[in-house]
C-alpha cells in the first residue's frame, strides 16, 4: 500500500487525510517496526495517537490476542471509531451467533463492538471473497476518503495506459535485467574458469540465460501495477522464480539469488535484499567461494541497515572462508577487507579499519590499476574514515581522487558521486566552510533524487545533512521541513537504522528553536533511545540536549544527572574536539545560573567559553546559544562583550 502511486486526478483533492498526495503516509506495522522499543506500550500508544487510520488483520488470532483489542480500544478511545477498518484473513465473521459454525472460528475482534457500535468497513480477502487487488483499493478509498469505484475505474484507466507503454518500459527492463545478467554470468563464469569444468560453465551460462529470459514474463500489461513496469517488480519475479526452480544447481542458485540480493541492497531496499541474501545461504551443496561472497554482500546489507556489530562479524566470516583459496579469492578479498573497514570504523575502531582499509585498495590496484571502480570504492572509505579522524586534508584528497575515477568511468551523473559529494560537504562543514557545504549537500541531495528517486534513504541522509547547516545558521523554520522528510523516508524504508539517531536530535534542535520546548524533548527522548540501541556516537551530544532542556524547565537536578553521564562519553568519543567537553561544562554552568547559583556557574561559563568561541561565531547555534548563557550569568551586556 505504501508503495501505491495515486491517480494524479486524484491527487490535490481534500481527502480523509487532508489534502491527498502521490502516495499514502508511512504504514506503521507494529509486529515490524517496535524492535527497537524499549517501552513497547508506550511506543504503541504513541503510534496511534499519530494515526489518521488503524486497519485491523482480523482472524482468530487477533480475537485471541489482548494487546489487539487493546489497541483497537486505546485508537476508538481517541475518538477514532469511524477511522478503523477490517481486513480479514481467516476465520469466520460472528461465528458465535451462526447456527453449525465453530465459535473458536470468530474472527473479529470483540472490542469492536463495545458500546453498541456498528460493525466497520470491511476486506475479505479469504478464498471465494476480495482479490487482494481489490481488497487493496478497498482500504486505499477509505484511508482516502474517496470512493471504491472511482478509485477502481482510475486503476482501470491506468492499466490500459500500461498497454501502450509496455514496449518502452520492456526497454527499460532489458537495461536493467542486462546489467544483472552480466554481473551474473562474469561472477559465476568465472569461478568456473578458475575450477576449469567446462562443462558446468555451458550448463550454468544456460541456466542464468534462461533465468533472465523468464524474468521478462512480468512485461505483460494486464500484470503491470503503477505508472510503470519496476526494477522492483522484476526483482520481486526473479525471486519468486528463483523460489521454485534450479533446485539440482544450487550454486547456481546461489550466485543468482545473492547477486538478487545485491540489487535489492542497491535500490535502497535493505530489508528485501537481506532476507534474498538469507536465502541464498540456507542453500546447501555451495562452493564456499560463492558462500564467501554470500557473506561479504550481507555484511555490506547489514551496515546500510546500522548492524555495524553483526556487519563487522560477517565480513570476518567471508574473509574466514576466503583463506588460502588461493586465485578464487583475489577479487574478493578486497571487498570483504572493504566492509569490514567500513564497518569498524562506524564502530570507532579507526586503527583496524584503516588498516583494511589500506589493505584493499593496495590489493585492488595492483589487481586492477589505479582507476578502477573498486579503488574508488577503497578511496571513499579511507575517506570517511580520515573524516572521522579529524584528517579533513586527506579526506578531502581521497574523496576528490574517488570522484575522479567514478566521473571517467560512469560519468558526471552517476549516483554515488552524489556520496562522494556528500563526504566533500562534510569536511567543508567541519573546516567551517559553510558556503561550500550547503553547495555540495544541495547537489549531493538533487544527484540522489534524479537517480534514486524522492523516498530513497540516501535522500534522507542528504536531507539531514543539509537541514543541519540550516540549523547551524539558526534557519530553524527552513531545517524543519527537510528534517521532517528524512524521517518519514527513514521510518519507511529502514526503521531500525543508526541515522535516525541523528535525525530525530536534529529534528528536535529545530522544534526548540521554534520555541516548541516538549516537541523537542520527546524527540530528543527518541533519538537516546537509537543512540543507546546502536551505541550511536551522538549519545553524549543527545544528553546535553536534553539537559538544557531539563534545566530550562527547572528540573536541574535532572539535568545535572545527564550531564553527569554525557561528560565522561564525550571526552571518550571526541577527544580532539575540545569543544565538545567544554560545551559540557558551559551547559553546566547555564544549569546552575538558571538553579540561582551564580557565583558557580559563572566560573565554568568563563573557563569555557573561549575554546567555544574559537569554533563557533556569534551568529552560530552554539555561538548564540553560549552568548545567552552569558547574559543570563551577567557575564556580558548582550553584546557578546565579558565582564570581568
Amino acid at each position: 500500500m505504501e508503495t501505491y502511486r495515486i491517480p494524479k486526478r486524484l491527487q490535490g483533492r481534500e481527502g480523509a487525510l487532508g489534502v491527498i498526495g502521490s502516495r499514502l503516509p508511512p504504514i506503521f506495522q507494529d509486529r515490524e517496526e517496535l524492535a527497537a522499543s524499549s517501552d513497547l506500550a508506550a511506543s504503541v500508544r504513541e503510534a496511534l495517537e499519530n494515526a489518521a487510520t488503524l486497519i485491523v488483520i482480523c482472524s482468530p488470532n487477533a480475537v485471541a490476542s489482548r494487546w489487539v483489542n487493546e489497541e483497537i480500544r486505546a485508537f476508538t478511545a481517541l475518538g477514532r471509531r469511524d477511522r478503523i477498518q477490517c481486513l480479514i484473513v481467516g476465520g469466520e465473521p460472528h461465528a458465535a451467533s451462526r447456527p453449525g459454525v465453530d465459535p473458536a472460528l470468530e474472527c473479529l475482534p470483540p472490542v469492536l463492538f463495545e458500546g453498541g457500535a456498528g460493525e466497520p468497513l470491511a476486506c475479505d480477502i479469504r478464498p471465494g471473497q476480495d482479490d487482494r487487488s481489490s481488497a487493496r483499493l478497498k482500504l486505499l478509498a477509505g484511508i482516502l476518503g474517496v470512493g471504491y469505484d472511482e478509485l477502481r475505474q482510475r486503476e482501470q484507466a491506468r492499466r490500459q495506459r500500461q498497454m501502450f507503454a509496455a514496449a518502452s518500459v520492456s526497454s527499460v527492463g532489458f537495461l536493467v535485467m542486462s546489467g544483472l545478467t552480466a554481473f551474473a554470468l562474469v561472477s559465476r563464469n568465472e569461478a568456473i574458469h578458475q575450477r576449469d569444468i567446462a562443462r558446468q560453465k555451458t550448463l550454468t551460462a544456460e541456466r542464468t540465460v534462461g533465468f533472465v529470459k523468464s524474468l521478462f514474463e512480468v512485461a505483460d500489461p494486464s500484470e503491470a501495477r503503477g505508472d510503470t513496469i519496476t526494477a522492483r517488480e522484476i526483482l520481486d519475479r526473479g525471486a519468486h522464480d528463483l523460489d521454485q526452480g534450479l533446485e539440482g544447481e544450487p550454486t547456481v542458485k546461489a550466485e543468482l539469488t545473492t547477486t538478487l540480493g545485491e540489487v535489492y541492497n542497491k535500490l535502497g531496499l535493505f530489508h528485501e535484499g537481506e532476507a534474498t541474501v538469507r536465502k541464498a545461504l540456507a542453500l546447501k551443496g555451495v562452493d564456499p567461494s560463492t558462500a564467501a561472497r554470500q557473506y561479504t554482500i550481507l555484511g555490506e546489507i547489514e551496515a546500510r541497515l546500522g548492524d555495524y556489530p553483526a556487519a563487522a562479524k560477517t565480513q570476518e566470516r567471508a574473509l574466514a572462508l576466503l583463506k588460502g583459496r588461493g586465485p578464487e579469492a583475489a577479487a574478493l578479498m578486497p571487498r570483504a577487507w572493504n566492509g569490514l573497514g567500513a564497518a569498524q570504523g562506524r564502530l570507532g575502531d579507526y586503527a583496524s579499519a584503516e588498516k583494511n582499509l589500506r589493505r584493499a585498495l593496495q590489493a585492488d590496484i595492483q589487481r586492477l590499476g589505479d582507476s578502477h571502480d573498486d579503488v574508488a570504492l577503497d578511496l571513499e572509505g579511507l575517506g570517511e574514515i580520515e573524516f572521522y579522524k579529524g584528517d579533513l586534508a586527506g579526506a578531502r584528497r581521497d574523496v576528490e581522487r574517488a570522484i575522479a575515477i567514478r566521473s571517467k568511468t560512469h560519468g558526471p551523473r552517476y549516483w554515488v558521486i552524489s556520496d562522494d559529494l556528500n563526504t566533500l560537504a562534510s569536511i567543508a562543514y567541519m573546516a567551517q566552510d559553510r558556503a561550500t557545504a550547503e553547495l555540495d549537500f544541495s547537489r549531493a541531495l538533487a544527484g540522489y533524487e534524479a537517480v534514486l528517486g524522492p523516498d530513497h534513504p540516501q535522500v534522507a541522509g542528504a536531507l539531514n545533512n543539509l537541514a543541519r547547516v540550516e540549523l547551524e545558521q539558526q534557519s530553524f523554520a527552513k531545517a524543519e521541513p527537510l528534517l521532517r522528510r528524512a524521517v518519514g523516508i527513514d521510518l519507511a524504508k529502514r526503521a531500525d537504522s543508526d541515522d535516525l539517531a541523528f535525525e530525530y536530535a536534529n529534528l528536535a534542535i529545530a522544534e526548540r528553536g521554534l520555541g516548541r520546548l516538549q516537541d523537542a524533548d520527546d524527540l530528543f527522548a527518541k533519538a537516546e533511545r537509537v543512540a543507546r540501541i546502536h551505541k550511536h556516537r551522538n549519545l553524549a551530544p543527545i544528553l546535553v540536549e536534553r539537559a538544557e532542556i531539563a534545566c530550562e524547565r527547572g528540573a536541574s537536578a535532572q539535568g545535572f544527572r545527564f550531564l553527569g553521564e554525557a561528560g565522561p562519553i564525550m571526552k571518550a568519543v571526541y577527544p580532539d574536539d575540545a569543544w565538545r567537553t567544554a560545551w559540557v561544562e558551559a551547559v553546566r554552568g547555564d544549569c546552575l545560573t538558571r538553579a540561582g547559583r551564580v557565583r558557580e556557574g559563572a566560573p565554568l561559563l568563563r573557563a569555557n567559553a573561549a575554546v567555544i568561541s574559537a569554533r563557533w561565531g556569534k551568529t552560530t547555534l552554539y555561538g548564540g546559544r553560549l552568548l545567552a548563557m552569558q547574559k543570563r550569568a551577567g557575564m556580558t551586556d548582550g553584546s557578546g562583550v565579558s565582564r570581568p
